[in-house]
């Protein structure tokens, strides 16, 4: 499966199951999606830097609620892959309302965000927030520069 807009390609990795266990563990631990720490792993591997990813990126914070009727069908399109993970970070859930999911995406653009994220909608009863954020670095400079300003 490929993407030619997104530059990605679909890979299937056949893991021992003791491996696999590992990085399910650190996966339920830090939030991220399959996708996403399969990569870090990967560029880790490498030695590829991941602190410049998030440049030329657009952030959001998206806080939803999943349609519990349509749960396991998400489930399913998520072990397959057929449901696009790459531009999520990390999620996590309420603790008090599990149904409600915050998760972090970066994507090249507005639009390419939007076009992925649709993608995920219908497996949401509702979509509480979806907020642009910038990185804590991003913040420093635009409050020393309010700061110059005045």
């Amino acid at each position: 499966m490929s993407n030619e807009n997104s530059g990605k390609k679909c890979i299937a990795i056949h893991l021992p199951n003791d491996l696999l266990d590992k990085i399910n563990d650190y996966k339920a631990t830090s939030g991220k999606s399959q996708s996403g720490l399969l990569i870090d792993l990967i560029e880790k591997g490498l030695g590829i830097s991941h602190g410049n990813m998030v440049e030329n990126k657009v952030l959001f914070f998206v806080k939803v609620r999943i349609d519990i009727a349509k749960m396991m069908k998400m489930g399913q399109k998520l072990q397959s892959g057929e449901l696009d993970t790459s531009q999520i970070i990390m999620t996590f859930c309420d603790k008090e309302d599990p149904t409600v999911g915050m998760s972090f995406w970066q994507a090249g653009s507005q639009k390419d965000f939007e076009e992925v994220f649709d993608k995920h909608r219908v497996f949401y009863k509702e979509v509480l927030e979806i907020i642009p954020v910038i990185t804590p670095m991003e913040s420093m400079k635009l409050i020393m520069s309010k700061m110059q300003d005045h």
